[in-house]
């Protein structure tokens, strides 16, 4: 099934939007993975009459006609509350939609459910949602990684067919590999971000979920656009194409496996990454070991910025303007304090008193230069990498989603050290691609392209997969 197929027989008359609607609700009402936070049946309903009236009247209809799609619980749509999977905006409602959200409303599709996260989109594991862990719908006794697991689980499990999530450091990518679906973080600026509640500005991006590469590239050319209110998002539309990537004689960069990236990588994983690896060399590809001077430093450089950022972002929920707000205070700061002390999650807080303390003025803010200066290096090295090399191959994760029950670490950067793969395209701002080798709990493998050069990565993973077939 893909969205040719459902919006076809959706525009034919065959089902009418309202009954692919109700489906669609009942399969979120009997969810067990705890996938969602809300869905507001009343609203969904009376859209999808508005479609099935737009069809008997022979009005021009959208590419994606009364498609429902899941939208992550920090991309804001008016219609449904946005909690970021936090006590502090659980009874928040939203004034206006994201830009991206506009996108598809324009093409007619139906905003079905806002989905289940970790907390203001801090973590890898959904362990931070305030409404509890998602469960993998693959085995449920596994996380479905994080923070878009929500959305990870409704397109791997079918509620959707396509579902939007954002990706900071791996938010999308993680989720993905461990459900065994498409995963995409597009290059920097290609998805508006106005609408999305911020966690770290400069690695931010909305990103995308499906189960073919066809959805996907649909899905990328309708969200994809420039805006007016996002001063960093495109200056003219990209061009989504559908092309036949052929790989023989391309060059193909592979990270050494002596690089401290795969510290701790699962054979399992390992095993799954050299099988596709075998599959890229029988299309004909040329790999290359390379090595990454520079990244030894992805994870901390990444835990730097982001939490310095999270720290500047999250200033703004102070329980004064909206939010959560504490009952019993006697002046305005014993109000900000304890608003923020009982609306806020221990890894929010962590990480705000991390970018506060790469803030300080104390020093100089020297470790927040330092790590400023060390993704510049990141990123050139990548850079000089395109040079050279059509494409980067890495697994997405170096583990398999572990078990809801497993203890997790104390350290900060814990959440991080499975994603390192990941955290280096953020870095850079550049795009990347992760699909399934198998079927099943599997280690996946990631594509990743130079800036803006999506279209390429998107049909390299088209030619990949079809080939697996």
């Amino acid at each position: 099934m893909n969205i040719e197929n459902i919006v076809n027989r959706l525009k034919s008359g065959e089902i009418s939007v309202v009954d692919y609607t109700k489906e669609t609700l009942e399969k979120i009402e009997k969810n067990e993975h705890n996938a969602y936070i809300s869905f507001n049946e009343e609203d969904s309903l009376k859209r999808a009459e508005y479609l099935d009236n737009k069809l008997k009247n022979g009005e021009e209809l959208g590419k994606l006609f009364g498609l429902p799609i899941a939208v992550k619980d920090n991309i804001s749509y008016k219609n449904m509350k946005m909690t970021c999977a936090s006590k502090m905006l659980e009874d928040f409602t939203p004034i206006y939609n994201a830009t991206v959200v506009d996108n598809l409303l324009k093409e007619d599709a139906i905003i079905i459910a806002k989905t289940n996260m970790d907390e203001f989109a801090m973590g890898a594991s959904s362990k931070t949602s305030y409404f509890g862990v998602v469960k993998n719908n693959l085995d449920t006794a596994k996380i479905a990684g994080g923070s878009s697991s929500g959305s990870a689980v409704a397109v791997s499990n079918e509620d959707v067919l396509v579902a939007l999530g954002t990706d900071t450091g791996g938010s999308v990518r993680g989720p993905a590999s461990y459900t065994n679906i498409i995963g995409y973080k597009p290059t920097y600026s290609l998805l508006s971000r106005y609408g999305v509640v911020s966690m770290a500005n400069t690695l931010d991006q909305v990103g995308l979920f499906a189960q073919n590469i066809d959805d996907l590239r649909l899905l990328s050319e309708i969200t994809s656009s420039p805006d007016e209110n996002d001063m960093t998002s495109i200056l003219e539309a990209y061009n989504f194409e559908k092309e036949d990537y052929d790989f023989k004689g391309k060059n193909i960069a592979v990270i050494s496996t002596d690089s401290v990236l795969y510290d701790g990588i699962e054979d399992s994983v390992k095993s799954d990454y050299q099988q596709a690896l075998e599959r890229l060399r029988d299309l004909g590809a040329n790999l290359e070991e390379v090595e990454l001077k520079y990244a030894f430093y992805a994870n901390p450089v990444y835990n730097i910025i982001m939490s310095s950022e999270v720290s500047s972002n999250m200033s703004r929920f102070d329980g004064i303007r909206y939010g959560h707000q504490t009952e019993d205070y006697k002046d305005i700061s014993e109000l900000f304090i304890k608003s923020r002390s009982e609306g806020l999650g221990e890894e929010v807080q962590r990480r705000i008193a991390l970018g506060t303390m790469y803030l300080s003025a104390d020093d100089d803010q020297k470790i927040y230069k330092k790590g400023l200066q060390l993704r510049t290096l990141i990123k050139e090295e990548l850079e000089e990498l395109f040079e050279k090399y059509d494409l980067i191959v890495t697994p997405t994760t170096t583990n398999l989603p572990p078990a809801i029950n497993e203890k997790t670490e104390k350290d900060p950067l814990s959440d991080f050290k499975a994603d390192g793969f990941n955290v280096i395209v953020n870095l850079a701002g550049m795009c990347g691609l992760s699909v399934p080798v198998r079927e099943g709990i599997s280690g996946s493998i990631q594509f990743i392209g130079n800036r803006f050069e999506d279209n390429k990565v998107i049909n390299a993973a088209d030619r990949f997969l079809g080939e697996a077939k």
